[in-house]
């Protein structure tokens, strides 16, 4: 297909239908639909499955627990490439509601942006794919290729039922190519296109001492659960090096490839002190060698004691570690657990939080020149992540489908996903769509 005739009628289309475009929008996000309470799940996932009826796509809901999956059909031409497209419907919940600056379910313009939950994660993506899907049927009354479209409700709480739903149905869910959208850009502002990302273990670790907390007076001859933890958590981690036996083995060294691409990124340092007020410690590696390329052992919340003079009785910490590839979720929780007692901590309990593998499609893909074509029309510039640095379930589809999968991250830097007054700028969405409509094109047109 001839794409200037392409570019130009997507320009007219996506200016003709900006009102109704931007309501589909609007409406999915006055849907509630946060999976770790369940509030407005299923009313949800029933208004995108008739929007997707409405479409013209041939949809299946799958009964996965907790929350149903939808699955989308449209062509079955064997001679024609299938690209499948990943969303998810739920979010995280609005909390603390009180920090929003407007209703997080209603969306509110301000300034040519969208505020309101799910706004950015994952609305926006979703909505985006089925309005360009609705582009072709409405202007060539075909697709230039065969979609499958997968929503699931449960993305925001560890994609619970999606693996073995996938497990299930490998054949059903043959793809040439796995395309979606889920994040921000990067800091610098360019879009990312990402072919992996890193795996999580999340763990919490209770230590008590006690059966209760008891004046300070007695810190002398009680022991003090907040500086056993603190001395434990110095023995799991000293400066940047993780202490754990075996944390690092079997890591798989990035390329010489993909260090070329990281290497040749700007550099968004500076960016990053503005916004942050501290400038990045890169270790004496590059800033994207770094982040994209070294797993963390995070902290992200110690809560113990009280305001009071008092000896702590228990202390707990919230930890979350990313892993690269060739590290395993369930591996790396047996080290953990294992080092804890061998250091003579028994009292301590050591919780699993969820797990996520990593995953990483090669940067030698075919499909990545393809993408690269379409993102460059749309947006000019643009950054390549071989892994990127959050976490995300990529692993279903490489691991478990054995798929190619490349994503697109394409929501303003700064739109707060899962924090308060999170939002997303109206040219983003619409060159959202812009992008999937080129993308289809340009997968039928790769002659691969």
């Amino acid at each position: 297909m001839d794409r200037q005739q392409l570019r130009e009628k997507t320009r007219n289309y996506l200016e003709q239908h900006r009102e109704a475009l931007l309501e589909d929008w609007f409406e999915l996000i006055r849907h509630p639909s946060v999976s770790a309470t369940g509030e407005g799940v299923e009313a949800c996932c029933s208004w995108i499955e008739n929007k997707m009826k409405d479409i013209g796509l041939e949809v299946t809901r799958h009964p996965v627990r907790p929350y149903p999956v939808l699955e989308g059909r449209l062509g079955h031409d064997p001679a024609k490439k299938t690209v499948l497209i990943y969303a998810h419907y739920d979010v995280q919940p609005p909390d603390p509601v009180e920090l929003w600056k407007t209703p997080p379910f209603e969306p509110t313009v301000v300034d040519g942006v969208v505020y309101g939950r799910g706004s950015a994660d994952n609305k926006s993506p979703l909505m985006a794919h089925l309005e360009a899907i609705d582009f072709w049927l409405k202007e060539y009354g075909q697709l230039p290729v065969n979609i499958i479209t997968l929503f699931e409700g449960c993305e925001e709480s560890s994609s619970k039922g999606l693996p073995e739903f996938l497990e299930e149905n490998r054949e059903r869910l043959a793809a040439d190519l796995v395309f979606f959208s889920d994040g921000p850009k990067d800091p610098g502002g360019l879009p990312i296109i990402a072919l992996g990302a890193k795996g999580m273990l999340g763990i919490d670790l209770e230590l008590r001492t006690m059966k209760k907390n008891v004046h300070s007076r007695y810190a002398p001859v009680l022991p003090n659960a907040a500086w056993q933890m603190v001395e434990l958590l110095g023995k799991l981690r000293q400066g940047e090096k993780v202490l754990i036996p075996g944390f690092y083995d079997g890591i798989v060294e990035p390329s010489e490839q993909e260090k070329a691409i990281l290497a040749a990124i700007p550099s968004v340092e500076d960016e990053m002190e503005r916004d942050y007020g501290a400038r990045p410690d890169c270790h004496g590696r590059g800033f994207y060698d770094q982040l994209n390329n070294t797993p963390t052992f995070n902290i992200s919340q110690i809560v113990t004691g009280a305001s009071a003079s008092v000896v702590p009785s228990t202390a707990k910490v919230s930890i979350d570690i990313r892993l690269v590839a060739g590290q395993s979720p369930k591996r790396i929780l047996g080290l953990v657990e294992k080092y804890i007692q061998e250091l003579g901590y028994h009292q301590v309990k050591v919780t699993c939080t969820g797990m996520v593998e990593p995953s990483k499609t090669d940067v030698s893909t075919p499909w990545l020149p393809v993408v690269e074509r379409s993102v460059k029309d749309i947006y000019g510039e643009y950054v390549i992540y071989p892994c990127r640095p959050s976490t995300a379930p990529d692993f279903l589809w490489t691991n478990i489908l054995r798929l190619p999968a490349i994503q697109v991250r394409w929501s303003d830097p700064d739109c707060d996903n899962h924090a308060p007054n999170e939002h997303l700028s109206i040219r983003e969405y619409i060159d959202g769509i812009a992008l999937t409509i080129l993308v289809l094109n340009d997968v039928a047109d790769a002659g691969l």
